[in-house]
């Protein structure tokens, strides 16, 4: 399987995100704040670079909040030319940060997958201008070039999704695989637009100076989900108390970077080693304020509850596009049961 469009750097300082994921290298791969020994141990994987996305882990691995919760974390970050659910899969990891349309994707070839709580509460896609582009619309792409990594992968869905969003067809727009080269595709006016993440890339275009606008996917009715805590049915339904564990003390771990974001900082300082760099630092900090919105959603709190309406959309919408190679029945690929057990009460898996 090829490595996930969440897990690959951009060059020139540009990425997609975590979902998602950041330009900056950090330590090593296997590094973790606890050993694991014995049957409580669960070994989280991430995709291959450090990143303030991620803090969310990191925090609940530095502060104990695994512990807490009664298990034993090791946090592994996947080498730059493993598979997104290549370890998972092969046991060696327990569960991954991985995004939600990417799973359905791989559960449609065969894999057993299930998300089994929510990591980013709203969808981060979004079309990005310049500033003083025509574009002020989904339906104003007619006609225009859009730039995205390729023909794959989530920054690929969520283009159709905008597409559709703006009640366009393909045929109605050119889209450009232009490698990860959004930021000087888009600078040197080689394309219309390009399809990023408001949390990264836009992120990153504003911090080289570069003056853009952003036209967001409606989040109520876009039919992705974006990052995710998956692992496999088989695991969870053997581990329900770990798997419960990673999700509360992960969702107890954002709001716990929303109260106090520098403890978010000084934890991924321990993964990446450049933030000892002002510039490094100041970067975090404006990826940082842009995720934290993202983890809480609109109720301004994590509970690691899903909307499954969403996700049975998602199905839907990605069997439309022509990307499922099987059928995924979407109560087998996400469900709340390991989920904070109130928060859940009223949504059932």
């Amino acid at each position: 399987m090829k490595l996930s469009t969440i897990g690959r750097g951009l060059a020139l300082g540009a990425c997609a995100s975590l979902v998602l994921s950041a330009c900056v290298a950090g330590s090593n791969a296997g590094q973790s704040g606890s050993s694991a020994t014995g049957d409580a141990d669960v070994t989280i994987g991430l995709t291959y670079i450090p990143n303030v996305q991620f803090a969310p882990v990191y925090v609940a691995d530095a502060q104990g909040l695994y512990n807490d919760a009664g298990v034993t974390a090791t946090v592994r970050h996947h080498g730059s030319d493993e598979g997104l659910f290549t370890a998972l899969l092969a046991g060696q990891e327990d569960v991954v940060i991985a995004s939600g349309d990417e799973a359905v994707v791989a559960a449609s070839q065969g894999l057993d997958l299930v998300s089994i709580g929510q990591y980013y509460a709203s969808y981060p896609g979004a079309v990005i201008v310049p500033a003083d582009s025509p574009i002020a619309t989904l339906a104003d792409l007619k006609g225009k070039t859009i730039g995205i990594p390729g023909e794959y992968g989530s920054s690929y869905y969520a283009t159709l999704a905008a597409i559709k969003a703006g009640g366009l067809q393909t045929s109605d727009v050119t889209i450009s695989s232009i490698g990860y080269t959004q930021q000087a595709a888009l600078a040197a006016g080689q394309v219309d637009a390009v399809v990023g993440f408001t949390n990264n890339d836009a992120v990153q275009m504003r911090l080289s100076g570069l003056d853009i606008r952003e036209i967001p996917l409606d989040d109520g009715s876009t039919p992705l989900v974006a990052a995710s805590i998956v692992t496999t049915r088989e695991w969870a339904q053997a581990h329900p108390q770990q798997a419960r564990a990673v999700v509360s003390a992960t969702a107890s771990a954002m709001n716990a970077i929303a109260e106090n974001p520098q403890v978010a900082l000084d934890a991924t300082a321990q993964w990446d080693t450049t933030l000892t760099d002002e510039t490094s630092l100041g970067a975090a900090n404006a990826v940082l304020a842009a995720t934290v919105p993202l983890w809480l959603g609109d109720d301004a709190r994590s509970d690691g509850v899903q909307d499954l309406a969403t996700w049975s959309s998602m199905v839907s919408f990605l069997s439309s596009i022509g990307v499922l190679e099987g059928d995924v029945d979407p109560s087998a690929i996400v469900t709340n049961e390991y989920a904070d057990a109130g928060a859940q009460a009223s949504s059932q898996s």
